[in-house]
């Protein structure tokens, strides 16, 4: 999403909820890290805190973050839950130092993004194995008009605009569901594609996703506010017609996602995209990844385990964990950034359990 808040007035805001948090029992660490590139005297210093742990409950992963860093959205599972499967999660909401239970029905209940005003959106799986989107907002939750083989909610703007894509025979349909409640609007596909999937919105109307054809070819797609739609371009030297390539993150004129080419042999890496520019670049990062206003892009580095990093320009900046890379046998994972960089929210290790099933802790790093 793109954001239009006060960012400073909002990372104070999250630093001081987070703060009280600490003084609760809170684990609270800073380190310095950096690439090999780097010089070890300008590495970023950043400091990470865990999100709240619900009583009852573990091994917590965030799924999704406002622009601003705000408002933070994770859920956690039952200690007799086995991970990774999450019926039963339950979906929470972190701003101000509180946290919000999201009492959405169905299976794999996510709240995968939301706005600075702590209005979510997300989906769960019903009875009949169809997905029903949803969006929080004010203390309820309301279903999202669909067709009846159900659809997902993934992105919102600062305007309460929300995009997803709704179930089809070929696949999904990418859907607008405006804030005025006039119901879903069904964006359109380009020649030759036969579904498609709208990821996020930003809060000038433009939209990104991907587009599906016939061929199993998967290509980032935008959908612009004045009606006009068209693929984004695929890194300098590739082939559109050989590159799996998808949207997942918008934030001022920059998108990011994931790229890579089937049956080469090669790893999914992130990519980001230039709106203004017209380009697209690999990231050191793995598979998809989430951009901030700059350019700035938040992942992880590949690798087992694999390590959170954020990229900026062409410097990877790997973040501190709880258990040693050498000790771990499960990543640690970044998976949103606020739209001026300093906010980085993911997941990361902690213990394996009796099970022989890792745990995990939502955290938000914030780097200086």
């Amino acid at each position: 999403m793109q954001t239009t808040v006060k960012r400073r007035t909002a990372r104070k805001l999250l630093a001081a909820g987070i703060a009280a948090a600490a003084a609760a029992g809170t684990t609270v660490v800073a380190s310095q890290f950096a690439s090999a590139e780097e010089d070890p005297a300008t590495a970023q210093t950043c400091s990470r805190e865990a999100l709240p742990i619900p009583e009852g409950l573990v091994s917590t992963s965030v799924s999704g973050m406002s622009d601003d860093g705000s408002v933070i959205a994770y859920y956690a599972l039952p200690l007799d839950q086995s991970w990774p499967d999450g019926l039963g999660a339950f979906p929470r909401l972190y701003a101000d130092g509180e946290v919000t239970d999201v009492p959405m029905p169905g299976d794999h209940p996510r709240i995968h993004d939301v706005n600075s005003s702590g209005t979510g959106t997300g989906y769960s799986t019903n009875t009949l194995g169809r997905d029903v989107p949803y969006i929080w907002s004010d203390g309820t939750l309301a279903e999202l008009p669909v067709a009846e083989d159900g659809g997902r909610a993934l992105g919102i703007n600062e305007g309460g605009d929300v995009v997803g894509s709704g179930a089809s025979f070929d696949g999904g349909i990418p859907l607008l569901w405006p804030a005025d409640g006039s119901g879903y609007v069904e964006l359109t596909l380009p020649d030759g594609a036969i579904s498609g999937s709208a990821q996020d919105i930003g809060d000038d109307g433009t939209i990104v996703g991907a587009v599906y054809d016939e061929n199993g070819t998967t290509s980032a797609y935008t959908w612009h506010p004045d009606g006009t739609h068209a693929a984004l371009p695929v890194p300098e030297g590739a082939d559109p017609a050989e590159s799996f390539s998808l949207a997942t993150d918008l934030n001022g004129d920059w998108a990011s996602g994931q790229y890579f080419v089937p049956g080469a042999g090669t790893q999914p890496l992130g990519v980001r995209w230039n709106l203004a520019e017209g380009t697209a670049e690999r990231t050191a990062l793995d598979l998809e990844v989430s951009v901030s206003a700059d350019g700035t892009v938040a992942g992880y580095v590949p690798g087992t385990p694999t390590l959170a990093a954020y990229q900026a320009g062409a410097t990877v900046v790997e973040l501190p964990g709880v258990v040693d890379p050498d000790a771990r046998v499960h990543g640690d994972y970044a998976q949103e950034i606020s739209a001026d960089g300093t906010l980085i929210a993911g997941s990361v290790y902690i213990e394996t359990d009796e099970a022989d099933l890792p745990v995990t802790n939502a955290v938000v790093w914030t780097c200086e």
